[in-house]
């Protein structure tokens, strides 16, 4: 049932994945234009570098990300688009599994095809006017397959940032019924800056006070904060996912 529904998702944002497909693309091929540099190979052959247009691209990538999931349901605010959705015979955890998949699976297709269309287009070009070419999506991949200590940590908080980003913006999708994405913005950095302030307030008071405190750490501090922000990623991710769930099922029911 679950593949029905990813594919009724699909035909309800059908038009909606295009355009975003084509705006990505797009704005990666004017950056990657503007970014371009070339250089000679071994073979003494004129080359075009977008190594630094990689950046772009990974903006892209977290903008479809949250985009996406501040629109994954949409279809429940109004009476015209939510009824037929609700009188598909799936249970709630279908529906939201589905929308789940859609989401996260859509977001890296039409990343992919951003990719893609960028690249057609920069090959013509190239070969029109410079008579060479080089390939976004090859340094794309050079630069996310490199192997090294930081990169590896680097592309594993990237993962994890990714399940947040999307768990929350998810849970945005729920509370929120228009201008889901800016309202969840909005909402984090209101968080943000209360707990910096909290945070803040708390310093200050241990710096003004007379006593001294001493911490022992078993472990490495920097180990220790490491630990504890993935926990806190985790958690605040898994209770987004199922706050989410919980608010989509009340909706249902509703």
């Amino acid at each position: 049932m679950i593949k029905k529904l990813i594919l009724h998702n699909f035909l309800l944002e059908k038009k909606n994945a295009i355009a975003c497909t084509s705006i990505m693309a797009g704005v990666i091929l004017f950056f990657a234009t503007i970014a371009a540099s070339t250089y000679t190979d071994e073979q003494n052959l004129l080359r075009v570098d977008y190594s630094h247009a990689v950046g772009t691209a990974n903006c892209m990538l977290w903008f479809c990300l949250i985009y996406t999931a501040s629109r994954m349901f949409r279809y429940l605010n109004t009476r015209k688009t939510a009824i037929p959705y609700l009188m598909l015979p799936a249970s709630n955890k279908d529906k939201f599994l589905a929308n789940i998949i859609m989401s996260l699976g859509g977001t890296f297709a039409m990343f992919i095809a951003a990719l893609l269309g960028a690249e057609l287009v920069q090959v013509l070009f190239n070969l029109a006017v410079r008579f060479t070419t080089g390939s976004i999506i090859v340094n794309f991949v050079e630069n996310l397959l490199e192997v090294s200590a930081d990169s590896i940590k680097d592309n594993f908080i990237a993962i994890l940032l990714i399940i947040w980003a999307h768990a929350i913006f998810t849970l945005g999708s729920t509370i929120f019924r228009k201008h889901c994405l800016i309202k969840t913005i909005l909402s984090l950095l209101g968080a943000s800056l209360t707990l910096t302030m909290i945070i803040g307030s708390l310093a200050g008071v241990a710096a003004n006070s007379n006593n001294d405190i001493t911490i022992h750490f078993l472990v490495d501090p920097m180990v220790t904060f490491h630990i504890t922000s993935y926990v806190i990623v985790i958690g605040t991710a898994i209770g987004a996912y199922y706050w989410a769930y919980r608010r989509f099922c009340n909706k249902t029911i509703l």
